[in-house]
């Protein structure tokens, strides 16, 4: 008797591959900020420098760390087809309404439900939109989901949730999976807390840290329930930059009251195992 084949699992956990793999994508990354602390580039402060200059080139492309090392890894450790399966998932189609609706849906509802919850500790009425009193800049909510759908959505996760995870949940559990490739996660993301310019940069670190971690869980919930589909991390992802509701009163911590207790739900609901209901059935 054989275990049906699970789309988001790897076939085997291969320690080897998996270093090389954060090897690569730290690597490629961490250059860039190298090439920035050193002074030999300057961190691009405009949409023109960032998409016309050397610097901004350069980032762009070290941004696509993880990615790289996803496909650089398939490649070398499967060859050609292993690299078109991981394209592949990237057009799964096992992305339904519901689960697509999921994916856009979770972190403005989310948003949503901090600020209502804030108005109430608070006692204050605060804005419901992020551009309540620029009503005309829900215009540019379109452009900025579709730059985070590239920039930070194409960049990470074929890497992240099309690499990683599967490899991770080969030996470990969902949640367990999940919580190690956020803590992975933000580390990644460590050198833009010291670069001027840059987006998290001078960003408390620690009220950060949670909310990755957390969402890390969130990644691998949508992602196993859409067996895999690295378009529903990429879409979740962009979703995730854009900003639609105004967050969060007077502490962020309702936010993450919030969160937390979606995370527990989830996990109660789906389980920790695979964060999924209904378990594969095993075939002859």
């Amino acid at each position: 008797m054989t275990t049906q084949t699970i789309e988001y699992k790897a076939k085997a956990f291969e320690t080897r591959n998996l270093v090389f793999f954060f090897l690569i994508a730290f690597g490629l990354t961490w250059l860039g900020s190298a090439l920035i602390f050193l002074g030999v580039l300057k961190y691009p402060t405009s949409i023109s420098e960032q998409f016309g200059s050397v610097s901004g080139i350069v980032l762009i492309v070290t941004g696509f760390g993880p990615t790289i090392a996803a496909f650089a890894m398939a490649a070398i450790t499967e060859g050609r087809n292993e690299v078109r399966a991981l394209w592949r998932r990237f057009w799964n189609r096992n992305l339904h309404i519901r689960w697509l609706l999921v994916t856009l849906l979770f972190f403005p509802a989310l948003a949503f439900t901090a600020n209502l919850v804030s108005s109430t500790l608070d006692g204050q009425a605060y804005p419901i939109l992020d551009f309540a009193k620029e009503p005309w800049m829900i215009i540019p909510v379109i452009p900025q989901f579709l730059v985070a759908f590239i920039f930070n959505g194409l960049t990470e996760e074929f890497g992240w949730r099309g690499y990683a995870l599967p490899h991770l949940q080969a030996r470990w559990n969902a949640l367990i999976s999940s919580l190690i490739l956020g803590i992975l996660w933000v580390a990644w993301h460590l050198p833009t807390f010291f670069m001027p310019g840059a987006p998290l940069y001078q960003r408390d670190f620690w009220a950060w840290t949670p909310w990755i971690i957390l969402s890390s869980i969130v990644y691998t919930w949508i992602y196993n329930n859409t067996k895999g589909s690295v378009m529903s991390a990429v879409l979740l992802h962009a979703m995730f930059n854009t900003r639609i509701f105004w967050c969060c009163g007077s502490s962020i911590w309702h936010s993450y009251g919030v969160f937390l207790f979606a995370i527990i739900l989830i996990v109660i609901i789906f389980g920790p195992k695979n964060l999924v209901r209904y378990q594969p059935e095993e075939v002859t």
